[in-house]
């Protein structure tokens, strides 16, 4: 066995053992947040989100003292490590302080130039999406795949608020989503879940950091997805403000960027 399919093997393990007892975290805030504070960009904090992330950065600490871990509450300290970790504690705090189901805990994986591995833990809903390089995606433990659809009015169109477009990408998103057969909002990293699991067709939102985005990306091609950016690039590292096209299928995913490009 080689090096690289051991390492799957023990991160694979770990990092559903942690999003295990993150969940319980989670769990135990869930419908009893009373204190909000905001962040500059004016998105909730919770108390849970901190305690998520902060047991997360311990136990990868703990098990990978010499790598990089970037995440949405903390700062993160200067490191060399060709490894880095990305977290977020709660995708959908919005929801999550709703009382709605379907908040999530993103992590990612990258080893230099290459993003090993990306999960959607949602623990409220009990639902996992784990995806590694070269690999399935597993929802649950269990293989997953994105559904076929060729038409773009025959497709299902998720994303989670259209009210962060600027007028040119709204007009852009305007055409998109009148081609589609149904377009459904709210619900963050989820939806990408469920277009990997066969039940969303497309998801076009804007997404601001790394650690918003970057989990995503092997989930959805490990179910055969593609995602990219609206203009058919694919995503970095370190971009900001990334808005985001994600589709079942490449033909799907190019009668899509089709209706998104802005003359």
């Amino acid at each position: 066995m080689s090096d690289n399919l051991i390492d799957i093997k023990e991160y694979s393990h770990f990092i559903n053992d942690v999003l295990d007892e993150s969940g319980k975290i989670a769990m135990k805030y869930f419908r009893q947040v009373k204190d909000l504070t905001l962040k500059g960009d004016y998105s909730p904090v919770t108390e849970a989100d901190k305690n998520i992330e902060s047991y997360i950065r311990e136990r990868i600490n703990s098990q990978y003292p010499d790598h990089t871990i970037i995440g949405e509450e903390f700062e993160t300290p200067h490191t060399s490590s060709e490894y880095t970790w990305y977290l977020d504690p709660i995708d959908g705090t919005r929801s999550f302080i709703a009382g709605k189901h379907d908040f999530g805990t993103l992590i990612a994986l990258r080893k230099s130039n290459e993003l090993l591995s990306g999960a959607i833990d949602c623990p409220a809903l009990e639902e996992r999406w784990v995806s590694f390089t070269n690999g399935s995606t597993l929802v649950n433990g269990n293989k997953t795949s994105c559904r076929s659809v060729n038409d773009l009015e025959d497709a299902v169109m998720a994303t989670t608020s259209s009210h962060e477009f600027g007028m040119a990408k709204w007009k852009a998103y305007q055409s998109l989503e009148q081609s589609v057969k149904v377009t459904t909002t709210g619900s963050d990293c989820y939806n990408y879940g469920l277009l990997a699991s066969g039940y969303i067709d497309i998801v076009a939102e804007r997404l601001t950091a790394p650690h918003d985005y970057l989990p995503l990306i092997n989930i959805v091609q490990g179910a055969g997805g593609v995602i990219t950016d609206w203009d058919g690039n694919k995503l970095g590292f370190d971009a900001k403000n990334v808005y985001v096209l994600a589709s079942a299928s490449k033909d799907l995913h190019k009668l899509a960027l089709n209706k998104l490009t802005v003359s």
